[in-house]
């Protein structure tokens, strides 16, 4: 290991973690995920700095970070130096296989989560990974630029109807959280698909990170049109978690509205990006939806999944 630095699997009194946390790799939420993890800490003993960590659920002998989230993976300092971080997943590789582990699946964040993650992406092919699942995030900066002026002219002259129609943005209290839920899952099912998480699972995580959720909707006089789920990522992020509208509504487009309210938010509360969330239906590039959001002024990031065999 580089000079300097060490590898352990607990963090001595003292040291604190030298890079930003997202909500998914909090200890908490690890925990709902599930019981069991090995937890590895890359340290720098002379700043007593934390400079890089990875949690892993073993099951059936194959290690997994997250188990049941959006994206786990590595999470590390912008200081550290890159032998560091190559040594270091040498040897979490070592740790495991001690385990008895035969293969790792790493889902990373969308690229634009962070400033150096092709770093750790060269870095894992250069240490054999292969790309598991490809997938394409789209997230909106939030800046000193208007919503309006970021979005095409199409969707724009659709904002403009919406706005002339009646239509509101309401942010809603959390006591909302079952029949947003609810209203969600009826505008799946419309389209046959459905959610991820079961009511009594989100409400589960709501109760731990209450400060972290965000319920909306949109109203056509009293009647729900469209609504959304979102998560306070860190302090610089807000994930559009789930969201839906009823198909009476699909000429009106009122998820243009739900936006145009989540990204004024973001500006009140200095948030850096929106994000979107992916686009995918069974596994595939829902490539219509993919249009929607580059039209509402997303740029999109690549979210990578990683696997390699270790046995």
């Amino acid at each position: 290991m580089e000079a300097g630095y060490s590898v352990e699997t607990f963090v001595p009194s003292g040291f604190t973690p030298a890079y930003d946390s997202f909500i998914f790799n909090d200890p908490d939420h690890l925990h709902l995920q599930a019981d069991e993890w090995v937890h590895i800490y890359l340290l720098k003993r002379v700043s007593e700095k934390i400079m890089a960590t990875v949690s892993f659920h073993i099951q059936n002998n194959k290690a997994y970070t997250p188990f049941r989230a959006p994206f786990g993976s590595f999470r590390f300092s912008e200081k550290v130096s890159s032998l560091a971080l190559y040594q270091f997943i040498q040897e979490c590789e070592k740790c495991l296989i001690n385990r008895k582990v035969n293969s790792v699946l790493l889902k990373e964040p969308p690229i634009f989560y962070r400033n150096n993650s092709e770093l750790l992406h060269t870095i894992l092919f250069n240490q054999g990974y292969t790309v598991d699942r490809a997938e394409t995030s789209c997230g909106i900066d939030v800046d000193h630029i208007g919503f309006e002026e970021k979005i095409s002219s199409g969707e724009k002259g659709r904002l403009k109807q919406l706005k002339t129609k009646g239509l509101l943005f309401k942010k809603l209290p959390l006591s909302e959280l079952e029949n947003v839920y609810n209203f969600i899952l009826k505008c799946r099912t419309q389209r046959g698909q459905t959610l991820s998480m079961t009511y009594q699972e989100l409400e589960a995580t709501i109760d731990l990170f209450k400060d972290s959720f965000l319920l909306a909707g949109v109203y056509s006089q009293k009647e729900l049109a469209a609504a959304a789920i979102s998560i306070r990522i860190n302090s610089e992020i807000l994930y559009n978690f789930y969201l839906g509208h009823l198909k009476k509504f699909d000429s009106l487009s009122p998820v243009i509205l739900l936006i145009s309210g989540l990204y004024k938010f973001c500006v009140v509360n200095k948030i850096n990006l929106l994000d979107l969330g992916t686009s995918a239906l069974d596994g595939q590039p829902n490539f219509s939806l993919l249009d929607f959001k580059l039209r509402l002024g997303a740029r999109p990031s690549m979210k990578l999944t990683f696997e390699k065999k270790l046995l």
